[in-house]
Parts: C-alpha cells; sequence; structure tokens
C-alpha cells in the first residue's frame, strides 16, 4: 500500500517537472537563435518524443490506479 501511494507521489511530482521543463523548452525555442542542427523543428519533436511520452504514461497510470 505505501509503495502505491509513493509512486503516485512521484509520478504526480515527475508531471509537474515535466511541465516545467517543457515550459522552458519552449522559452529556449523562441529565444535562441537555431544552428544548422538544431532548428526549432528539431526541438519541437525532441520535446514530443522525450517529455511527452512520459507525462502521458504517468497520467495513464494515475488514471488507472484511481479505478
Amino acid at each position: 500500500m505505501n509503495d502505491r501511494k509513493r509512486m503516485r507521489k512521484v509520478r504526480e511530482k515527475r508531471i509537474d517537472a515535466i511541465d516545467k521543463q517543457i515550459e522552458f523548452h519552449e522559452n529556449k525555442i523562441k529565444i535562441e537563435r537555431p544552428s544548422k542542427d538544431t532548428t526549432p523543428q528539431y526541438w519541437i519533436k525532441e520535446i514530443e518524443k522525450k517529455f511527452k511520452k512520459i507525462k502521458e504514461e504517468d497520467k495513464k497510470y494515475l488514471e488507472e490506479k484511481d479505478k
């Protein structure tokens, strides 16, 4: 039981941290001048691949445990 509560808290904190990382990266995309290999489209793709995937998995886990 304690493990479930702990995992829930960990996942909720991770979702908050991922939201902050996404916001930071999106601001960075707007501000920084892109180089040849790091265009804004590249960074948007990386955000989708890394952060949003993890966030969706965590939300799915929390929804399953609520049932």
